[in-house]
Parts: structure tokens; sequence; C-alpha cells
């Protein structure tokens, strides 16, 4: 398990558009706005450009990333020969979603580090309700990406149905602009998807308020019902 996870962060890291996507491009989007807008007045909207920062690496990696990857594997019948060997399939998965984490946690505490230290951004208020809001962030949009490397036949469906379900959730999850400036139906759509729930959840929790039980439990569910889902549809070859 160790040598294939060290294998897979390898690949990960040979890679440069996934690191420019689940690391450069929050780090690029915190300090863009740091510029802008010279954060430190303790207006309610800075909450919106940090958290808009992780939730979107963390959605290009469990919705576009992850999903594609596996998919990917079983079109080239990578995992049908390693179900031959001693090394179950299973533990490439695991492999894969050790990565996946270990790239979400640098990127979260990028975002922090960055937006904190050099443009002044408040940091969380509550670190015990950001700490537990990233990680069910992490489990929720994975699932969602496992769910679609399930389904998908090949590496290239599973990469469109991403974007497909990326850009969705991005529009109605109040990343593409703050919740309260969406039309009400938008707003109230996006408190019942993983990633609406992730985001407004981790403005709460950085203005120092604990999470609305809604969107921590829209998350618990979408991670433990899309896990259980894809563990029965999932597809070795």
């Amino acid at each position: 398990m160790t040598a294939l996870t060290k294998y897979e962060l390898k690949l990960f890291l040979r890679d440069p558009a996934a690191a420019l996507i689940v690391l450069v491009l929050p780090v690029g989007i915190v300090a863009l706005f740091g510029v802008v807008m010279s954060p430190g007045g303790g207006d309610a909207i800075e909450t919106f450009f940090p958290s808009a920062a992780i939730a979107l690496g963390l959605a290009q990696l469990g919705m576009n990333l992850l999903p594609s990857t596996m998919a990917g594997y079983r079109e080239k019948g990578i995992l049908r020969r390693m179900a031959g060997t001693p090394v179950h399939p299973a533990v490439l998965l695991s492999a894969q979603l050790v990565v996946g984490a270990l790239f979400a946690l640098v990127s979260m505490a990028l975002v922090v580090a960055v937006g904190v230290v050099a443009f002044g951004f408040g940091p969380p208020g509550s670190i015990p309700a950001f700490l537990l809001t990233f990680v069910l962030g992490v489990m929720s949009l994975f699932a969602v990406g496992l769910l679609v490397a399930s389904i998908a036949p090949s590496g290239r469906v599973a990469t469109g149905i991403g974007v497909a379900v990326f850009f969705v959730s991005i529009v109605f999850g109040g990343i593409f602009m703050p919740v309260e400036s969406l039309p009400a139906f938008i707003a109230d759509v996006g408190d019942f998807t993983p990633l609406g729930a992730f985001m407004q959840a981790l403005r709460a929790s950085w203005a120092g308020a604990w999470p609305e039980p809604l969107h921590l439990g829209v998350m618990s569910v979408v991670a433990l019902g899309f896990s259980l889902l894809s563990a029965k549809v999932f597809r070795w070859e």
C-alpha cells in the first residue's frame, strides 16, 4: 500500500496540469482577491474568497481528476490485470484516495497561509468547525468522484461527466458568486448539494460560527450514500 501510494504520488507530481489546478489555482484566486479588495476590515464577504479558493481546488480534485484517473485505469485494463496479482485493485483505489486527500490538505494549508500571512485575510474563526467541515467536504466530494468513476465507461466520459457536475455545482454552490447574491431558488438548491453545503459550512466556520446542521448533514449523507453506491456499482474491468 505504501509503495503504491508513493508511486501514485509521483505520477500526480509529474502532471503539471494537475498540480496547477489543485495547488496553484486556489492560491492564485486568494492572492488575486487579496490584492483587489485589501482585506482586513472584517466584512462578511471576506469569508467568501478563501473559502471559494479551497472549495474550488477540492472540487477540481474530487469531481474531475479522481474520476478521470480511475476510469482511465479501468479503460486501459490496469485494474483487471491487478485483480490477478496479490495486490487487489482496491489497494490502488485506496492509494488514489490517500494521494487526493494529501493534496487537498496541502491546497487548503497553502490557501490559509498565503491568505492570512501575505494578504491579510482573517484566519478561520472556529478551528474545530473548520477542520470538521474540511474532512466532510473531502469525503463527500471524493464520494461524488468515485460514483462518476463507477458509472463512466472510459476516462474521456468520466472527464465529461465530471466537468458537467463541476460547473453545475459551482453555480448552485455559491462559488461562482456569493450565495447572498444568488436568486433564492438557486441558493436553496445549493444548500442540498455537497459543494454548496461545503462552501457555506466553510464560510460559517471562517466567520467563527458553527456550520448549519443542514450543511453538515448533506455532506455526511452524500459521503456515506455515494460511497456505498459506488462500492455496489464500481466495475474493475
